[in-house]
């Protein structure tokens, strides 16, 4: 489907729905050495009467090509005073099927990149970390949740396991321990259905 708009209107429209970090910019391509048309929310220090830039040229030229899309989408960007951008241009051709406009959308995501970093300070983890922490109301209840977690990645019932798997279970539990809170070696034992001296056994072996 084809039509026509007027490019005042849509970048109107555009700067509108998109908020003040995003400016709206059309080029008129037929006249490159002073392209710049409209310019809505105005965040690269451009006015009206600028000229091309390099990357509409770059462009301009690819899309010569017919098979080549008319766009580019997300590509890195620099304001005349250093600040970044990220950056979408569109060629719009008209009905001979020569380009005669290019309307651009440059987003200032200075903002939202410092936001990502903090984010990413905040929530990074300590290297080496050795596991998630786990947080509970009781130290009956960190015991039950440790043998939880360590029982989570065998697909049958703790009962059933394999001699070797129960082994590395009540390893693992030592390693974590568990067995320091009062009563958890019979819990386990019970859990895993083997005897308090077999739990023992496979304590001492891994001494």
């Amino acid at each position: 489907m084809k039509i026509s708009i007027d490019l005042d209107t849509l970048s109107s429209f555009l700067s509108q729905v998109l908020g003040t970090h995003a400016e709206i910019a059309v080029h008129d391509m037929t006249q490159l050495e002073n392209s710049l048309r409209i310019i809505k929310n105005p965040i690269s220090g451009r006015e009206p009467g600028a000229p091309a830039t390099d990357f509409a040229l770059r462009l301009l030229r690819e899309c010569q090509d017919s098979s080549k899309a008319p766009f580019r989408t997300n590509y890195p960007g620099k304001t005349l005073d250093g600040h970044r951008l990220r950056s979408s241009s569109m060629l719009l051709k008209d009905e001979t099927g020569t380009s005669v406009a290019m309307l651009c959308i440059n987003r200032n995501d200075h903002q939202l990149q410092h936001a990502s970093e903090l984010l990413h300070q905040f929530f990074q983890h300590e290297e080496n970390s050795p596991s998630e922490e786990l947080l509970s109301h009781s130290v009956e209840q960190l015991g039950d949740d440790i043998i939880q977690q360590a029982l989570a990645s065998y697909p049958i019932d703790a009962k059933h396991l394999s001699s070797a798997d129960k082994k590395d279970i009540v390893q693992k539990l030592e390693q974590n321990g568990v067995f320091l809170v009062k009563g958890f070696i019979a819990k386990t034992a019970s859990l895993l259905a083997i005897s308090e001296p077999t739990l023992y056994r496979y304590l001492k072996n891994n001494n």
